[in-house]
């Protein structure tokens, strides 16, 4: 079983527009109305919500820990994700608090602008957690680190270190580097409880404060963490783990290479591949093999174009790794 941690987002689209716009006043008194020829679509979002329902999607027991307000919007976002599958003991409704919204706009280019409102993932600590639960997960991921101030740092810590005494492995994505992105003297505390540090390539040099990719994860390593992925979007990821194998200690990252498909989106693209590095890796695959099927749940996501979620499933991915 999974826990994710991480935040749960209601996400609203503007897609396609020829140039994303810009304000220039009252649209009504001067000419910034922008019309587009495609209709709003909403879609569930949030890294925590992303990673649960793409485990749940490929064929994982998971629970999500997690806020949601008592609004529409909310009874909404928990019915999307509990008919997926995942499990919602672990996702408070608070009272008064608004669900969380991300409003995207992009253009034909895959250019982005996008509104944040934080709601009630702004109210997830330490208390919303149930550590009996955590104990008997197998794999617990904590995402949206940055964006959930009531857990960061000495909350994450705590739980790392409680979920590594009951021989449940962690993993930390600290996405995204935005806000107070975390850095790597906040985070080694951490590092010494966590099994997998997964994030991109920006926000690694972000966190390290070295724009050279294997010297950044070699601090990485050196900070105490057991295995570093760095996602590169259609350039596949790198991969570079501490532990010996059979092959001997890796001295240096191993690169896998991506999958070529037409992009359609890039909105939870991150949030897959962590779903499916980490349910190969609960299956005994090795973090080559992990990071090689991870990059295929990520390619399938990004060539759907409509509720790319819902296109997972773990024949898809195979027939996607047999056919490349």
């Amino acid at each position: 079983m999974f826990t994710v941690i991480g935040t749960a987002t209601v996400d609203l689209f503007v897609s396609n527009l020829e140039n994303l716009p810009r304000s220039e006043g009252d649209e009504f008194t001067v000419d910034s109305l922008v019309f587009h020829d495609e209709g709003l679509r909403t879609s569930l979002g949030g890294n925590g919500a992303n990673s649960a329902y793409a485990l749940a999607r490929l064929g994982s027991s998971v629970e999500l820990v997690g806020g949601l307000g008592t609004d529409h919007l909310g009874d909404w976002m928990a019915a999307q994700l509990a008919e997926a599958g995942v499990g919602m003991a672990g996702v408070r409704r608070y009272p008064g608090k608004s669900t969380a919204t991300t409003l995207i706009l992009s253009d034909m280019r895959q250019n982005r602008l996008a509104f944040h409102h934080e709601g009630a993932n702004r109210s997830v600590d330490e208390s919303s957690i149930d550590m009996s639960q955590v104990s008997r997960s197998d794999i617990l991921l904590l995402t949206s680190y940055p964006i959930m101030p009531g857990l960061r740092p000495q909350g994450a810590i705590e739980l790392f270190r409680s979920a590594r005494r009951s021989d449940t492995r962690t993993a930390v994505d600290i996405g995204p580097a935005i806000g107070e992105p975390a850095r790597l003297d906040e985070l080694r505390p951490l590092l010494a409880h966590t099994d997998y540090f997964i994030c991109n390539e920006h926000e690694l040099s972000v966190c390290a404060g070295e724009a050279d990719l294997v010297a950044g994860m070699a601090l990485i390593l050196k900070g105490g963490a057991g295995c570093v992925v760095i996602k590169r979007g259609a350039a596949g990821a790198a991969v570079w783990a501490r532990e010996r194998t059979s092959a001997g200690t890796m001295d240096r990252p191993e690169f896998v290479p991506g999958f070529s498909v037409d992009v359609q989106t890039t909105v939870g693209a991150g949030d897959s591949f962590n779903a499916g590095f980490l349910q190969a890796v609960s299956g005994g695959a090795s973090i080559a093999q992990a990071a090689r099927f991870a990059n295929a749940v990520a390619a399938i996501v990004v060539s759907t174009p409509d509720r790319p979620l819902n296109a997972l499933t773990r024949e898809g991915v195979n027939r996607l790794i047999d056919s490349s």
